[in-house]
């Protein structure tokens, strides 16, 4: 055709499309379903090949040709068919698409007058015109009572649905939203969450990521608090607090500062980090410690135009006995210099200076006091090998907390969020955290979450099953990958597997030290058939790099004793195996 507005023109014209859109009166946007609702895949478009305009139409309308013959669409082409013919685009004088039913036998269209299918033919198509609407999900699902019912528009559907259980935060159908406002921003009314207040009051409750700085958020910790503050206050000593990772060392330093504070003490703390160096460490703390504490006062330091006691030492490299020479200075006051994260430091010329300054302020009686801090296994591990060091120091090596320190964390915890954790949670809670309070605090924030999102006041067993999984899901990719070189399947995996378990679960001593009677004993009661000597093999073999390290042997006067590389470890062996063996 010359001109496609000719077919435009023509098909207004055409008494062939004036019955059809009279009785559908369908717009562009409407669909053609049949009677009865078809799945999706018997939509096909048929074949028309060989039939012209006319025939088409007429088939379309389930009418007959003159001769009385009934009409049908002819079946899809075969592989034996004619070479398929073009079809014009006159032809298509009706716009929506064919369906082709698939019902139950063939229809009344297509059978013979005994109701048989006509060989060479294919079901008649009935087309029906109806406004736009969309399916719920079963309809036309087989089985369904509503079968053939005609569909219903569908609704729509809540942005956030309600949560059902303790895994709807985790739901792909919610988008995920703050809960609480940022300090000082306005949050919008419609988008306040009632559950903000409780959400607030578990993370002040439980901070596994941040320590404590409220003596009403402390518990536990006495003994070493109090040998920490006989050490400063007896005996003009420094201190070194050492211990595991999330063992509670910079809650305990920030508690004794408090203390110290409140007893007159004045108290600086300094972070460490590798790229610092002894002058920046130092400097920093005269930096922050004023002008006033030298002797004359205000009035003497106001003259000399002094502000701190970094105006007191020379630019460039400070000098240990200049900075000696200037805490020394110090008129009736006592300054705790407390280095939190001194294991960072690597740098071995700035540990050698940190272990004269030590000594150095001792003999000169200086009022300053140091207070380091650091992961180590050993006070050598942390300061290095300076015999000259030992009667100078006092050291603190900050045990496991026992289970009562654990649950006084818990019960604390309870207080301030609201939250009531069931006997066999608070149990298993104790149980797992092997001592650390950093475990502790996650265990408890994952499962009062997982309550809270239940809309609960209590924290049963399914939400310490879901803070176990979190726990072990988060934990720190070495720990994943020791773990999984100590039960990988050669060499006996499945007895590797079983003798972590016995040991991460057997009796210790508060640095978390045990012997293979222990983990014999452990086994016994998780029934795991394996005999003391049968124990020695696989224990020695984890402590082998192999195996991940995940033990190391200790010599002690009881004879060889073992101990998990950290306690890290033995929580994330717990937190792996805590639902097959039934701990939760």
């Amino acid at each position: 055709m010359s001109n496609p507005k000719d077919w435009f023109r023509r098909r207004q014209r055409d008494p062939l499309d004036r019955p059809l859109r009279e009785d559908a009166r369908h717009d562009d946007d409407d669909l053609l379903q049949l009677d009865a609702p078809i799945p999706p895949d018997a939509v096909e478009r048929p074949r028309m090949a060989g039939l012209g305009r006319a025939q088409i139409g007429t088939a379309l309308a389930g009418g007959e040709r003159p001769g009385g013959e009934r009409l049908s669409v002819p079946a899809p082409r075969g592989a034996g068919q004619a070479q398929p013919q073009r079809i014009e685009g006159e032809a298509f004088s009706v716009r929506p698409e064919l369906l082709r039913s698939v019902a139950a036998g063939p229809s009344a269209s297509a059978a013979g007058p005994a109701g048989e299918a006509r060989p060479g033919s294919v079901p008649s198509v009935r087309v029906r015109a109806i406004p736009l609407v969309r399916h719920s999900p079963r309809a036309g699902a087989p089985g369904d009572p509503g079968r053939g019912n005609p569909a219903t528009p569908l609704q729509p559907r809540s942005a956030v649905p309600p949560p059902s259980s303790h895994e709807a935060g985790d739901s792909v159908d919610a988008l995920p939203t703050f809960t609480l406002a940022a300090p000082g921003a306005a949050w919008l009314r419609g988008r306040q969450d009632p559950s903000g207040a409780a959400h607030s009051a578990l993370r002040e409750a439980f901070t596994p990521t941040r320590p404590k700085q409220l003596g009403a958020q402390f518990a536990g910790r006495h003994a070493p608090m109090q040998r920490i503050i006989s050490a400063i206050e007896e005996e003009r000593a420094h201190v070194v607090l050492y211990g595991e990772r999330g063992s509670g060392k910079t809650s305990l330093a920030n508690m004794i500062a408090a203390q110290a504070e409140q007893a007159g003490y004045f108290v600086v703390r300094f972070a460490c980090s590798t790229e610092l160096s002894f002058e920046d460490i130092f400097r920093s703390f005269l930096r922050r410690i004023p002008a006033t504490f030298l002797a004359g006062g205000v009035g003497a330091t106001n003259r000399a135009g002094i502000a701190n006691f970094e105006e007191l030492v020379p630019p460039g490299e400070i000098g240990i006995a200049e900075l000696v020479a200037v805490l020394a200075r110090l008129h009736e006051r006592h300054v705790i210099l407390v280095i939190d994260e001194y294991d960072r430091v690597t740098n071995e010329l700035t540990k050698n200076k940190l272990a004269e300054l030590i000594k150095n302020m001792s003999d000169a009686s200086a009022p300053v006091t140091l207070l380091l801090i650091g992961v180590a296994e050993d006070v050598d591990d942390l300061l290095g090998k300076h015999p000259s060091l030992q009667r100078t120091l006092v050291t603190v090596p900050l045990p496991l907390m026992t289970p009562a320190e654990i649950e006084a964390i818990i019960v604390g915890g309870e207080q301030k969020s609201g939250r009531r954790f069931a006997p066999f949670v608070r149990q298993r809670i104790v149980e797992l955290s092997q001592g650390l309070p950093y475990h502790a605090q996650l265990l408890c924030l994952f499962a009062a979450r997982s309550a809270l999102r239940r809309r609960s006041t209590e924290v049963e067993r399914e939400d310490l099953r879901y803070a176990v999984a979190r726990a072990a899901e988060e934990a720190e990719g070495r720990a994943k990958e020791a773990y999984a070189l100590a039960v990988a399947s050669t060499q006996g995996g499945t007895a590797f597997r079983d003798v972590l378990f016995a040991a991460a679960r057997c009796r210790s001593d508060a640095f978390g030290t045990f012997s293979v009677d222990d983990v014999a004993t452990a086994a016994a009661e998780h029934g795991i058939a394996h005999t003391t000597l049968a124990l020695q093999f696989p224990l020695k073999k984890l402590t082998e790099p192999g195996r991940g390290s995940m033990l190391r042997r200790i010599a002690a006067l009881d004879g060889l004793r073992y101990q998990f590389t950290n306690q890290r470890l033995r929580h994330h062996v717990l937190v792996r195996q805590a639902v097959e063996r039934g701990l939760v």
